[in-house]
């Protein structure tokens, strides 16, 4: 696989786990993994591929991660009409270290990367079209070759 098929690909996933775990893009971590991605992006000039594979991977995360959240309301029998749902408040300490937040950004990076492992995700078409695009055509490899 070419760096640049890779690159597409490793954003699309990043993208994807984003959306599917429902992370805020503002995480350090995130950001910085995001800045690393465009910049390699950049550098092999295929920077608007890049931001529209992670921005296309975020987009079916968040649709794949509705429809699980449809799936299990409907299965636990929890669906209630509008209006008589109760009213959930959600409290955040104060206190809550440096350290403590740092060390939440280091398990939703590790829980990144043990997500990279166990799924295999496949680009949709229209970016795997814009990939192949960017390779030299198969006659050019074959002339090459021979002499």
């Amino acid at each position: 696989m070419t760096d640049k098929k890779k690159l597409v690909k490793e954003a699309y996933s990043f993208g994807y786990f984003l959306g599917l775990k429902g992370h805020s893009e503002w995480v350090e971590w995130v950001r910085k993994k995001r800045e690393e991605l465009y910049k390699q992006a950049e550098e092999l000039g295929i920077y608007d591929l890049v931001k529209e594979a992670y921005k296309k991977g975020k987009e079916q995360g968040l649709r794949d991660r509705s429809e699980m959240i449809a799936k299990n309301l409907i299965v636990a029998g929890k669906i209630e009409p509008e209006g008589t749902s109760k009213k959930v408040e959600v409290a955040f300490s104060p206190e809550e270290s440096r350290e403590e937040v740092l060390e939440s950004g280091k398990s939703l990076e590790r829980e990144y990367f043990e997500f990279l492992q166990t799924t295999n995700l496949m680009l949709p078409p229209e970016l795997l079209d814009s990939v192949k695009a960017l390779e030299p055509p198969k006659m050019l490899r074959l002339r090459g070759s021979e002499g």
